[in-house]
């Protein structure tokens, strides 16, 4: 873990955004920590930039529904 990361085994909030975020995760997981926070980390304001953009193209989606839903929809039910 990077020194500079610092979790507290307990309950509170954490910065999802932080570039040693996952490393903390690690840390927490490794020791089987039920709870873990930020609250006593130099880090904790610390918000790392994505790294690509995120966007969704719907022309390759496609979702396969269950059978009764099928007959549900072309029977007019879900309208």
């Amino acid at each position: 873990m990077d020194p500079k990361a610092n979790p507290i085994h307990e309950q509170g909030e954490r910065n999802i955004f932080c570039p040693y975020y996952s490393n903390c995760l690690d840390y927490a997981v490794k020791r089987s920590w039920q709870s873990w926070n930020c609250s006593q980390c130099p880090n904790k304001l610390v918000q790392s930039i994505p790294e690509c953009e995120y966007g969704v193209d719907d022309t390759g989606l496609n979702y396969d529904l269950p059978p009764n839903v099928e007959r549900g929809i072309a029977k007019g039910l879900f309208d």
